[in-house]
């Protein structure tokens, strides 16, 4: 594969698009899934993420299909690893939506099938996280105090959320006990 970085976005945006399409039919061809429309691509992904496949689900009488396959990736990812970007991330996100298309949604994220895409038809380990440098989408700053028996414990504005909204339950992993909301601190710290 060719490993060309490419020196802008733009440049960048034609180099993934080039290694979606050449993983894409190779996938097709390898499942006998024809000539199945290409995925929509996105170039808005930020944070952590390098990449991200989607479909939408429809039912045909009992049975359930993935169509408009659609995948986002992070430039900054490719800025800073185009050839972890071309050799890993597109083929891992290419191999989602063949698991969805062949096996049917619904799957494990990165189950049995998932793994057998990226060993038999890209012939890659098949690992669930990439180890690339990112920089966060964005920071949430630690400002609501929950206590235990045993100390006081700083959640983020989510997680307090979380448990305002009765969908979460914390317990302190020293003492066991639920943590209980005492004070949401000034916007200063």
């Amino acid at each position: 594969m060719k490993t060309t970085t490419a020196q802008t976005p733009v440049e960048a945006m034609t180099l993934i698009r080039q290694a979606v399409r050449d993983a894409w039919r190779k996938a097709c061809a390898h499942y006998g899934l024809g000539a199945l429309p290409e995925p929509a691509l996105d170039f808005s992904l930020r944070g952590k993420m390098a990449g991200q496949a989607g479909w939408r689900i429809t039912a045909l009488g009992r049975k359930k299909q993935a169509v408009d396959f659609r995948l986002r990736f992070n430039l900054e990812a490719y800025a800073l690893h185009p050839a972890d970007m071309l050799g890993d991330t597109v083929p891992h996100e290419i191999a989602h939506l063949i698991v969805a298309a062949h096996f049917g949604p619904g799957r494990r994220p990165h189950g049995p099938e998932w793994q057998q895409v990226m060993r038999d038809c890209f012939g890659l380990a098949p690992r669930r996280t990439h180890q690339l440098a990112l920089t966060p989408a964005r920071t949430v700053e630690r400002c609501f105090i929950y206590a235990c028996k045993c100390r006081e414990h700083e959640f983020t504005s989510i997680r307090h959320q979380r448990v305002r909204r009765g969908r979460s339950l914390y317990t302190c992993k020293a003492c066991g006990e639920v943590l209980r909301f005492q004070e949401e601190l000034p916007d200063l710290i």
